[in-house]
């Protein structure tokens, strides 16, 4: 991992830079060309929806099929390519990536609501996971399946789709992604770098989607020979069904709700602050956010009362500010879950769920995080994560009981412990190998980075 330290005073340089840089459309990018499609979406800043980017040319139908297409034409070639080049411009990549990280920091801050120091961990981890392409591409054993379908949204909305693009291009393999329709701009910036290194045109193609209406379209397609899962929502639940199919490759990295089993915790506030580092990274979106704890019957008064002193005093605000720890939700169409959800689960909802208003939020989205208990036990909304910064505390009274709530839980990527109980750490390790989760012990979810299974040898047969 980096030993780069955060520089609050280069981020605010690189932010101002980011305010100030003019306005442009963000057509789909298919074998060399902008394919404009004449529907157009005014992409705006979620941070200040006075904040204009440009606009976003949706696809139509017939956009998805002529980028695979392409992409299949273009692997003809591309799978031939030596070691050497694709090693080449991968490097070459990564070093403008690296030369560009607080600019494409601010970009992810503007483009999504992210604060400033996780938006720099998606870059940083982008670069690392194309730098580590790049090595990957002189020793590629197998062959290059074909096109690949990267289909990363919100969760990650940087480091997962060009760092699983990446990682197929080193392989050999020709690549149609499709990230966020909603924050597309750091990836467009990035297209740009693989353009600018040599990257052959059809190589490597972009289409965006603002309802995600084409992502099945994608996955789907006969000339599509594996396909990337990251992220949360519709789409993503979608293409669970994908895994079944042995002619396809497939790379999951669908979020769930991570949760956290805390039992003998030992320090009881720092339990809390763990739970919350974890709970609301990318304002609930992130692929190891943690919307779940599982805490004994034993501790399940004393750690409710931490976390909600905790929360009491976390600073939703402006992400550009930097003593910001949550930013604003994404768009309209989350604010319509939240307050659903809120009026739904009325009964439950401990605090959170208020609008703020600062001095810089008067124009976005932003909400305190909202703490549920006491869920009834037939309640989605305790097994299924809704990708929003939405906390649930349910209480289960020994080791069998968590193990047999951690069963019933759509975990999606990893599963937390906070205990002194050497035993239970144990069980919950066991769990997660039969479930092939990642596991984290005593600490947050934020160690777990995006993009993990971004390996050459993954996209080869």
């Amino acid at each position: 991992m980096s030993d780069r330290i955060f520089d609050d005073s280069k981020f605010d340089a690189a932010y101002d830079q980011a305010l100030d840089s003019p306005k442009h459309d963000f057509p789909s990018k298919i074998n060399g060309e902008n394919v404009a499609s004449g529907i157009e979406d005014l992409l705006v800043s979620p941070v200040d929806d006075t904040i204009i980017f440009g606009r976003l040319q949706d696809p139509v139908p017939g956009t998805m099929k002529k980028a695979a297409e392409d992409a299949a034409r273009a692997f003809e070639m591309w799978s031939k390519s030596s070691p050497e080049e694709r090693s080449r411009i991968l490097s070459a990549v990564a070093d403008s990536i690296e030369k560009r990280l607080y600019r494409l920091a601010a970009d992810v801050v503007l483009s999504t609501g992210m604060v400033r120091k996780d938006a720099f961990a998606e870059a940083e981890t982008c670069l690392e996971v194309v730098r580590q392409a790049s090595k990957d591409a002189m020793n590629v054993k197998g062959k290059p399946r074909g096109v690949w379908g990267i289909i990363a949204l919100e969760s990650s909305p940087l480091a997962s789709v060009i760092g699983y693009s990446a990682a197929a291009i080193a392989a050999g393999n020709t690549v149609v992604m499709m990230p966020s329709g909603h924050c597309p701009r750091p990836v467009y910036a990035v297209f740009d770098l693989f353009e600018q290194a040599g990257l052959p045109d059809g190589v490597l193609n972009l289409v965006c989607d603002r309802t995600d209406r084409f992502a099945t379209e994608l996955s789907d397609d006969e000339n599509v020979a594996g396909v990337v899962a990251s992220g949360c929502g519709k789409a993503m639940d979608d293409m669970i069904f994908l895994a079944v199919d042995d002619t396809l490759g497939y790379i999951n990295e669908v979020k769930g709700m991570n949760p956290i089993v805390v039992s003998q915790p030992g320090d009881i506030k720092k339990a809390a602050d763990s739970i919350i580092d974890s709970a609301f990274q990318n304002n609930g979106k992130g692929l190891y956010a943690t919307s779940k704890v599982i805490v004994s019957a034993d501790d399940d008064r004393e750690l409710t009362k931490a976390i909600v002193e905790r929360l009491k005093d976390l600073n939703v605000n402006d992400p550009g500010e930097k003593e910001c720890q949550m930013g604003p939700l994404m768009n309209k169409e989350e604010e319509k879950r939240l307050t659903g959800l809120l009026d739904s689960e009325a009964a439950y909802v401990v605090m959170g769920g208020k609008r703020v208003k600062k001095e810089y939020t008067e124009n976005g989205l932003y909400y305190t995080p909202i703490l549920l208990t006491s869920v009834d036990p037939d309640d989605d909304i305790q097994y299924v994560d809704s990708g929003l910064p939405i906390l649930v505390i349910k209480q289960a009274a020994g080791a069998d009981a968590i193990l047999q709530e951690l069963d019933q839980t759509d975990c999606g990527l990893s599963v937390g412990v906070i205990s002194s109980d050497s035993k239970l750490i144990s069980k919950i390790k066991e769990f997660a190998d039969e479930e092939n989760l990642q596991v984290f012990v005593n600490t947050s979810s934020r160690s777990l980075k995006a993009a993990s299974k971004a390996r050459a040898e993954n996209f080869t047969v």
